[in-house]
């Protein structure tokens, strides 16, 4: 007994060491980038959040309304401060490790193995970069309302049952992926049931779920609508066998890590833990079951995806491959649960210090982007081309804090195909040569407010550099130069046209 308050006071430590060290990611290991600015423009240019839910914001391609609604509300609190978006998808990320944790009580794992289960989502580096990039807030959210939907699902108590019906309507109302979520309720009754000794028919599982079959019918006729059709991408798409490939590596990298790990390790740890956890979890069938049918389900709405490469498509079915990996430490000692979570926290560590100098340097070639355009525009320049692989330039430009107000009118070209840009209407003709085919998105532009934003041309469509020349004599040709302590910009368009 005189050990009992060291041991809460040493477990006490280890939980505290735990939330600092994946918080560190989220202060460190991030920034906007990419798709970010896209939700920025959306904030900061449309004067209504609510319109999302009624009107098409995705230029054709989505109906996410509920992540448009928080970036509206962040971004009007934060005056585009990062670190509020960071603190908010730390919190995401912490939610959704508490509801596996929940969702393990509920279904009938023993505490030690559910709270394994959440500190191993939590702690996981590949789980912590799909939270670190703001725009899989999408991804969070739904993540968020599918784990409380299910954890309400096989709950005992009535009214919690219901709730489960108004957090799938939120899931859908997330990202697409939610409608994988009846088939997770129906297999979690199920399951839940069997690990109970009392199994249930499969009919009577599928009759419990008919509200939230309802729910998606509905969200489906109302997306419909609002899109004119069932939405998409433009984007090509990948033969079956590359899917196949990108669904198993995100595998993989869900329970080891990407960067700093060479591809061979990281393909190779993943492998062999996930044949050792199916191997030793199945003395669990049903709950062994379980895991490897969230895994199963949550994966198969990524088929109808073009591309599945990135962190974020892996984020719910993690969920399934964390419960593995606890139930399969189950009968181990707290030792090996400790190093477990140890390794995972270590790898997310270095993944976090790596991709913070990522971070500095993105951050850096911005702003020295930045401070050349709008030396160019006081010039009296509007066109630049700027090479040094920053994607969706000429929107981190504009939304920039700061930024010259002449930049708004200035069309920013990145040397990063399928990026996007925020055009003025008097140089919409002149550009359009420039525009992708097929457009992105497929409308051909998302529309805030009054202001158009269009995707330039892919790699393979874009014209070279002498016909853009030809076509745009008034283009200025920037490029970033890396240098200690930062970047800077030359402009070589002199140098060009001599050579």
């Amino acid at each position: 007994m005189p050990h009992l308050p060291m041991k809460r006071l040493a477990w006490s430590l280890a939980a505290a060491l735990l939330v600092v060290a994946v918080a560190w990611d989220f202060v460190a290991a991030t920034t906007f980038l990419g798709d970010d600015y896209l939700f920025r423009a959306f904030a900061r240019l449309e004067g209504n959040p609510w319109v999302a839910f009624v009107v098409d914001k995705h230029g054709g391609e989505y109906y996410r309304p509920l992540p448009m609604l928080l970036w509206w509300v962040l971004e009007r609190l934060s005056g585009g401060r990062d670190w509020v978006f960071a603190l908010v998808a730390f919190v995401e990320h912490a939610l959704c490790a508490v509801l596996v944790i929940l969702v393990g009580r509920n279904m009938g794992v023993s505490a030690r193995t559910a709270l394994l289960a959440g500190c191993l989502f939590f702690a996981a580096p590949a789980q912590r970069e799909a939270a670190l990039w703001f725009s899989a807030s999408t991804d969070l959210l739904a993540a968020l309302a599918i784990l409380g939907a299910v954890a309400c699902f096989v709950s005992d108590r009535r009214w919690v049952w219901l709730l489960s019906i108004a957090l799938a309507a939120a899931a859908l109302l997330c990202k697409e992926t939610a409608l994988a979520l009846p088939a997770l309720l129906a297999a979690a009754y199920w399951f839940r049931a069997r690990n109970q000794g009392r199994p249930r028919p499969v009919g009577r599982c599928l009759i419990l779920v008919l509200p939230h079959l309802a729910v998606v019918v509905l969200v489906l006729c109302v997306r419909s609508l609002i899109l004119h059709g069932l939405g998409g991408v433009n984007d090509p798409t990948a033969p079956w066998w590359a899917r196949a490939v990108q669904l198993l590596s995100g595998l993989v990298h869900a329970v080891t890590a990407y960067a700093p790990l060479p591809e061979w390790v990281a393909w190779l740890a993943g492998m062999s833990l996930l044949a050792w956890a199916m191997g030793v979890a199945r003395r669990r069938r049903a709950l062994a079951g379980f895991a490897i049918c969230w895994v199963i389900v949550s994966l198969a709405p990524l088929l109808a995806a073009g591309w599945v490469v990135g962190a974020r498509y892996f984020y719910v079915p993690a969920v399934g491959l964390m419960f593995l990996l606890a139930l399969a430490l189950e009968t181990s000692g707290d030792l090996a649960a400790v190093f477990a979570v140890a390794v995972l926290l270590g790898l997310g560590v270095l993944s976090g210090h790596y991709r913070a100098s990522e971070v500095r340097l993105y951050r850096q070639a911005v702003a020295a982007a930045a401070a050349g355009v709008e030396d160019g525009v006081r010039r009296g320049h509007r066109l630049f081309l700027v090479t040094g692989g920053v994607k969706d330039l000429d929107l981190a430009i504009k939304l920039h804090r700061g930024g010259d107000r002449g930049v708004l009118d200035a069309v920013v070209i990145p040397d990063v195909p399928a990026s996007f840009i925020w055009l003025p209407p008097d140089l919409a003709g002149r550009l359009d040569f420039l525009l992708a085919r097929p457009t992105l998105p497929p409308s051909g532009a998302y529309h805030f407010g009054e202001a158009r934003l269009v995707g330039l041309a892919r790699r393979e469509e874009a014209p070279d550099l002498d016909e853009v020349l030809t076509r745009l004599p008034d283009l200025r040709l920037l490029r970033l130069v890396p240098e200690p302590g930062g970047f800077r910009v030359e402009d070589r368009t002199d140098q060009y046209l001599r050579e």
